[in-house]
């Protein structure tokens, strides 16, 4: 056997070219990825997403007057709003001295036999009374009376059209 001399051919270089670029591009990605985080968390924590709920505050005297009755005298955390939507729906909470409610209510429907303690949706209502049209309105009255301890009452009063 006879041995062939091999010849070496010397690699060529050529100035410039490393593996610089290959680890550039694989850093890219990454990179490009967590920017593109940063930029929606970014657009997310700048957009206004509130949703307008149609709920609003309005004076209680405005919310008493289309139910039909008169703000009672002596109530306490008094807050009314109006659900604006197709029709109007006004709702009042307050708080009452639990031996007035009835007088308030007496006041206000004399026509009605007043509050009942059956037949109350909620759970946890003591008290209640629905009355339909109100006179010259077309308006009805929902309220929904919870005991909150020996002398107070928590009052819930809506009135809303059929």
């Amino acid at each position: 056997m006879t041995q062939t001399e091999t010849e070496t051919v010397p690699e060529q270089d050529r100035p410039g070219r490393t593996r610089w670029g290959v680890f550039t591009a694989i850093l890219a990605v990454p990179t490009l990825v967590v920017a593109g985080l940063i930029a929606l968390l970014v657009a997310w924590l700048f957009t206004d997403d509130s949703v307008d709920t149609g709920v609003r505050k309005v004076s209680c005297a405005e919310a008493f007057a289309y139910g039909g009755a008169k703000p009672p005298t002596g109530a306490r955390d008094l807050t009314c709003v109006l659900e604006a939507a197709q029709d109007p729906r006004y709702e009042a909470r307050f708080r009452l001295r639990r031996d007035e409610v009835s007088a308030w209510v007496a006041a206000g429907y004399p026509d009605e036999p007043g509050l009942r303690t059956v037949q109350c949706g909620g759970d946890g209502v003591d008290a209640c009374m629905n009355q339909g049209p109100v006179a010259g309105q077309s308006s009805s009255v929902q309220l929904e009376v919870t005991y909150d301890g020996p002398k107070w009452s928590e009052v819930r009063f809506v009135a809303f059209t059929l």
